[in-house]
């Protein structure tokens, strides 16, 4: 019995261990069971989800081809829009241009004012213009004579009679005993003497005869009254030609009295210590120097009377060295302010360029820059104040150059006369008496 339930006692942990590993055998065997039916699952799932994707991305390729497709369309347009815009542009500066070049030449050809204003138009607006032109051209032809209103030289119209061979226009007034030439806006150009009009008149008469006309088509006309005078010439330069004039006319003026002191000055004598010298080593010294004494002038004779007046040392050469500098300030005096002249006036010159450039670009900002005659005479009123400039400073300089080389030389010159008669030694009662008897 003892036996029996040992063996029971030792079986059931066993029986219940293996009840309990076959309910976990179990559930493992479901959760795999599971795991592959929800494995299944997410793959099936999974392969429809691919699809899909594969599908979807398929779509964005295409969109994406048809999006640069039609964004290369419309970029195509857009540069064929600019293009056609930037040769539309091209073509209407061209346009511009041979109208600028046509004006120039009907400047240059002296045209009448209709045919400047045909060349200037555009197309469509000038062919009414063109018919009236060609008109007036087939009737210049056969010169005919035509009574007209013309523009006499004082600017009052008068009625004359009007003879037009070509761009040549003569003029004939038979009451006032005047002829001429004129322009082909009809003003006068130049009014014939008395030979000339009675040529005039008889070929207005007899309708043969020898005439006059200007080869040059009123370009020496336009030259001619081009021509100004020297005040008319600053005048254009504006107000900064004012300081420029007057810095001149100081600089003329301080260069003309400093010549004058300069004139003045008396002539040096020729090796006058050398003569000192000799004098004072020989016999009769005071005598010789009473003697030299009067040939000498201004700076010469205080340097010789500071040598006799002082005895040899350091305080000669003091004295000598402040006579040299005091008369070499008054020398020098005031001939600064040519040369400070000379360096101010091309400064103001340009200053007034650069002032009437700013001007001319004004006036090409308002006006345009479309007639190169405008630009240039600005530019040309604007160079008149460097060339004035210019004028007033290179003589300034040459001026100052020849006088502060001349007083130079002057004080060079006393220099080397106030050093070696510094050097001079002679005795102490030969000057004495020398002094006093100057004194």
């Amino acid at each position: 019995m003892f036996l029996c339930g040992l063996l029971c006692q030792i079986s059931l942990p066993i029986f219940a261990q293996e009840v309990v590993t076959t309910g976990l055998l179990k559930e493992i065997k479901q959760a795999q069971t599971e795991l592959s039916d929800s494995q299944e699952n997410i793959a099936s799932q999974a392969e429809v989800l691919a699809k899909k994707i594969r599908q979807y991305q398929s779509e964005v390729v295409a969109l994406r081809e048809k999006a640069t497709v039609k964004r290369r369309v419309v970029d195509e347009q857009t540069l064929a829009l600019s293009k056609i815009q930037s040769r539309l542009a091209q073509w209407l500066q061209q346009e511009r241009y041979q109208r600028n070049l046509l004006s120039d030449a009907a400047e240059q050809s002296l045209l009448s004012q209709e045919q400047k204003l045909l060349f200037s138009s555009s197309l469509a607006n000038g062919i009414p213009l063109m018919l009236e032109l060609a008109k007036r051209q087939q009737e210049s032809v056969l010169p005919i004579w035509k009574t007209e209103r013309i523009m006499s030289s004082d600017g009052e119209y008068q009625m004359a009679d009007v003879l037009q061979l070509g761009p040549v226009i003569w003029f004939l007034q038979v009451d006032k005993q005047q002829a001429g030439l004129l322009s082909q806006e009809r003003s006068v150009l130049l009014y014939f003497d008395e030979p000339q009009r009675q040529q005039l008149q008889t070929l207005r008469e007899s309708g043969q005869g020898n005439v006059v006309f200007d080869p040059t088509l009123g370009t020496a006309s336009k030259l001619k009254q081009q021509q100004e005078s020297p005040w008319q010439h600053l005048l254009r330069g504006g107000v900064w030609v004012i300081p420029i004039i007057a810095f001149g006319v100081f600089a003329l003026l301080i260069g003309l009295l400093k010549t004058i002191q300069l004139q003045r000055l008396p002539k040096l004598f020729p090796m006058l210590a050398e003569k000192v010298e000799l004098v004072l080593v020989g016999d009769n010294a005071t005598e010789q120097l009473e003697k030299l004494r009067p040939q000498l002038r201004g700076a010469q004779q205080c340097l010789l009377d500071i040598t006799l007046s002082t005895e040899y040392g350091e305080k000669r050469d003091d004295k000598l060295l402040a006579f040299l500098l005091e008369y070499r300030q008054k020398l020098q005096a005031n001939l600064g302010a040519i040369a400070i002249t000379a360096s101010i006036s091309p400064l103001l010159g340009l200053l007034g360029t650069v002032s009437g450039m700013i001007e001319t670009f004004n006036m090409m900002s308002l006006f345009g820059a479309g007639d190169p005659a405008v630009v240039s005479g600005g530019i040309s009123k604007a160079l008149i104040t460097t060339e004035l400039g210019l004028v007033v400073a290179i003589p300034a300089l040459i001026i100052h150059a020849l006088l502060n080389r001349f007083i130079r030389n002057h004080n060079t010159q006393l220099d080397t006369t106030a050093i070696r008669l510094a050097k001079l030694v002679a005795h102490t009662h030969t000057l004495q008496q020398v002094e006093g008897q100057a004194a």
